[in-house]
């Protein structure tokens, strides 16, 4: 039996379906991301997982626990970090995990080294004792992180949590995260950049407009199986306009842009070009952090899917 079992989910929030029955199962240990454009229904599926949504239809089974029976024991089995979350002032980052620690649940005697554990899981054990509130936002995503993983959950769930780093925080969080997938954890990764999963999932289930157009493994939709010309987006550590000078003398690039905190490009050609621009920047000493579809390729993979899609997948370890 599948660790997480989607049957059927509908949801229905103010006059739309946020999810549109949905149908999905993930095997103990698989790592999964969610992508799709904003809207798409990647937020409300991880909220449905935490047991905070109940369905309007259809099921939501967590190791064997139905979220619209077992709820409280469904969080037990869960991690959860959301986009947007807030740290009380004034306690230090050691307090604030003991403080979630105690309220989940875990005993008096083991609380201290849980939160000491975490903390080097997460790369702030050295500042502990630091403000919690003064913390980057990179540094912050990672104390939250921390305290989803407090009660040993099997199921860990992340709604972009790369979103808004800079290149340094996004490399720092990208090796916490494969740390934890050596823990064994179960780990459902939300975004709308493909490109943010490289390192961190094995396959993707695709969303649009709140159905599932398909699951897929991620290295066919990072190779960008399909047409010849494609958007690539790229962030790395460092200057843009040294990277953007080394990419238009790549052949088959054109169109290079800047675009928010990376660099958009065009690029003409197939896999083993692509890959050896990639190879050409890395020999440069860039620090990429994101290399992938840009929005529009992942527009064009989700299109495809939903063509050929029955609308469930099945994922294993």
């Amino acid at each position: 039996m599948a660790l997480i079992e989607l049957e059927h989910l509908t949801i229905e929030q103010g006059g739309r379906r946020a999810l549109d029955d949905v149908t999905l199962s993930v095997e103990e240990g698989a790592s999964l991301g969610l992508v799709g454009p904003n809207g798409s229904g990647k937020s409300m599926l991880l909220r449905s997982l935490a047991g905070l949504v109940r369905p309007t239809s259809g099921r939501v089974v967590i190791d064997g626990l139905d979220t619209g029976r077992d709820v409280t024991a469904v969080r037990r089995h869960v991690g959860y970090v959301p986009e947007q979350f807030g740290v009380y002032p004034k306690l230090t980052i050691a307090q604030y995990l003991e403080f979630f620690a105690h309220a989940s649940g875990v005993s008096a005697w083991e609380r201290k080294n849980t939160v000491d554990t975490m903390l080097r899981v997460v790369d702030l054990y050295d500042s502990r004792q630091e403000e919690a509130a003064a913390l980057s936002r990179g540094s912050r995503r990672r104390l939250a992180l921390a305290r989803a993983l407090l009660h040993n959950p099997p199921i860990l769930l992340l709604d972009d949590p790369l979103g808004g780093l800079d290149g340094r925080g996004r490399l720092e969080l990208v090796e916490v995260l494969k740390e934890v997938r050596g823990m064994g954890i179960t780990l459902l990764v939300a975004t709308h950049l493909l490109a943010d999963l490289a390192q961190v999932c094995d396959s993707i289930a695709v969303l649009r407009s709140g159905k599932l157009a398909g699951v897929i493994p991620l290295a066919a939709a990072l190779a960008g199986d399909g047409p010849s010309r494609r958007r690539v987006q790229l962030e790395a550590v460092g200057e843009r306009e040294q990277l953007a000078s080394l990419l238009v003398q790549q052949p088959g690039v054109m169109d290079v842009t800047e675009q928010g905190i990376g660099i958009s490009f065009v690029y003409e050609g197939d896999r083993e070009g692509l890959a050896a621009v990639l190879g050409q920047l890395v020999d440069s000493g860039a620090q990429v952090t994101r290399f992938g579809p840009g929005p529009d390729g992942l527009d064009e993979l989700s299109a495809a899917l939903a063509e050929g899609s029955n609308g469930g997948g099945r994922l294993s370890a």
